[in-house]
């Protein structure tokens, strides 16, 4: 098989993984997965001769489409992350703020009666 063909491969591979529902118990293995993924592409890359048939310019072109579809859907798998994270944060800060309402209020100044 070609470095093209591979690469071709690769990438259909990357898009069907990213595809697939996500879910949060679990995007750790995907997320792993794709990294993966994008290593083998990146090798690939690395390989592509200089000069391309015919052939091998038509699986080029369905790879360009098929590269603009996976940074979308890697863009959006981003935005989800970013979004867990800061849901992940809101919920530590009020948490910690209701805790810090319960807690006993620390006694380290004095109070100077300026009265005779």
């Amino acid at each position: 098989m070609n470095v093209v063909a591979e690469l071709l491969q690769a990438t259909k591979a990357l898009v069907a993984c990213l595809h697939q529902p996500i879910e949060k118990d679990g995007r750790d293995a995907v997320i792993e997965q794709i990294e993966e993924l994008l290593e083998k592409r990146e090798q690939l890359l690395k390989l592509l001769p200089d000069t391309l048939t015919d052939e091998q310019k038509q699986m080029g072109k369905e790879l360009i489409a098929l590269d603009r579809e996976a940074n979308e859907l890697l863009r959006q798998l981003k935005q989800q992350i970013q979004q867990d994270l800061k849901q992940m944060k809101q919920t530590k800060e009020a948490a910690h703020r209701y805790h810090d309402l319960y807690e006993p209020l620390s006694i380290d100044g004095m109070f100077y009666d300026k009265r005779r």
